[in-house]
C-alpha cells in the first residue's frame, strides 16, 4: 500500500476533482474520434467514384434555328425582322451598318496588316449576308435584284425604300418599281410587260397619268438584253403606237419560242392587235388623276393600256386574259 502523510493525502483529495475533469475530457476525445472515423468509413464507401459534374448549356437566341418564309413582296416588315435575327445569329449583321474598315481606319489608328484583314473579313462578311438576303427573296425579286452590282447594305435599303414604303400606300415608291422595272429572259416578256402594266395603273391611280408615247419607250427601253436587235429596230420607228408595239414583240417571242410555225395564222393576241390598226390613234393611254391608293379607284373612266377601251384597267383586259 502507499502511505501518505496527512498533509499529502489532503492535497491529493483537493486534486481528485481536477482529474475527473480531465478524465471526462479525454473520454469524450476518444468517443468523437470513434464516430469521426465511423463517419468516414462510411462516407468513403457512399462515395467510392468522383462523379464528374454535367454541364448544363444554357440556351441562348444564337442556339435556336430561325426559320424564314421566301420575302415576294409583302409583309416587309415582318420578313425583315425575321431577316435580322437570321444575319444577327451568323454574325455578319453589322456589315448593314458598319463601312468597310478600309474607309474609316487610318495608319494611326492600327496596322496595315490589321487593317488589311479587317477590310478582308468585312468584304466576306458582306459577301456572305448579300447572298443571304437574295436567297430569302422570291424567284421574280431574286432575278430583279441578283445581277445588280451592289452591296448587301445598298440591297436591304433598296429592299426597305421599296417595300417597306409600299406597305403605307406612298406613290413614290410606285414611281421607283416603274422606272427601276427590268425585263429578264428567264421569264415570257408579254407577262412582264403586263406587269409593267399593273404597276403603270397603281401610278395613274395616284393622280400621275402616264402618256403613251412614254410607257411605249419605256417599255422598249426595258426589254431583256438578249432582245437588243429587235430593240434598235423599235427605236428607229417613227410612229410605234402601243398596239403595233404589242403586236411587234408577240411575234417575237412566239419566234423565239417556236411556237408560230411558217404559213401559221397569227395567235390571239397579234390578231387583236393588228385589229387595231384601223383605230384613230390606238390606244389613248391617259388614266384619270386624283385617285388615293387606299380608296378603290373608280375604273369608269380609266382608259386600259391593252384595248384602249375605258371602264378597266389593263390588267383585267379581257382581251389579254
Amino acid at each position: 500500500g502507499i502511505s501518505l502523510s496527512s498533509e499529502q493525502w489532503t492535497t491529493f483529495k483537493n486534486c481528485v476533482p481536477a482529474i475527473e475533469e480531465a478524465i471526462t475530457k479525454l473520454e469524450g476525445r476518444i468517443r468523437s474520434g470513434i464516430n469521426g472515423k465511423k463517419n468516414g468509413e462510411v462516407a468513403s464507401s457512399v462515395i467510392d467514384v468522383p462523379v464528374e459534374p454535367v454541364a448544363i448549356e444554357p440556351v441562348t437566341i444564337e442556339s435556336v434555328p430561325i426559320e424564314i418564309v421566301r420575302f415576294d413582296g409583302k409583309n416587309f416588315q415582318v420578313w425583315a425582322e425575321q431577316m435580322e435575327l437570321f444575319l444577327k445569329q451568323l454574325k455578319i449583321n453589322y456589315v448593314l451598318t458598319e463601312p468597310c474598315p478600309n474607309a474609316t481606319l487610318g495608319e494611326k489608328d492600327a496596322s496595315a496588316g490589321e487593317t488589311k484583314a479587317a477590310e478582308k473579313r468585312w468584304l466576306n462578311d458582306d459577301l456572305t449576308c448579300r447572298r443571304n438576303i437574295l436567297s430569302h427573296l422570291s424567284d421574280n425579286l431574286f432575278n430583279k435584284y441578283a445581277n445588280r452590282k451592289m452591296s448587301a447594305k445598298d440591297l436591304w435599303e433598296d429592299l426597305k425604300f421599296v417595300y417597306l414604303y409600299e406597305e403605307y400606300g406612298t406613290k413614290i415608291s410606285q414611281v421607283k418599281k416603274y422606272i427601276e422595272f427590268q425585263m429578264v429572259d428567264e421569264k415570257a416578256v408579254l407577262d412582264q410587260i403586263q406587269e409593267l402594266n399593273c404597276i403603270a395603273d397603281s401610278v395613274a391611280a395616284f393622280g400621275m397619268p402616264i402618256e403613251e408615247n412614254f410607257h411605249v419607250s419605256v417599255i422598249v427601253s426595258k426589254l431583256p438584253l438578249s432582245w437588243k436587235d429587235l430593240s434598235i429596230k423599235l427605236m428607229r420607228e417613227e410612229h410605234l403606237p402601243f398596239w403595233k408595239l404589242m403586236e411587234l414583240i408577240t411575234k417575237e417571242e412566239e419566234s423565239r419560242n417556236g411556237v408560230k410555225q411558217m404559213g401559221e395564222p397569227p395567235s390571239d393576241r397579234a390578231r387583236f392587235y393588228r385589229a387595231n390598226e384601223g383605230g384613230s390613234s390606238g390606244a389613248d393611254i391617259k388614266p384619270p388623276p386624283g385617285f388615293q391608293r387606299k380608296y378603290e379607284p373608280n375604273s369608269k373612266n380609266v382608259s386600259c393600256y391593252i384595248c384602249g377601251q375605258k371602264g378597266h384597267f389593263s390588267k383585267n383586259c379581257w382581251r389579254w386574259l
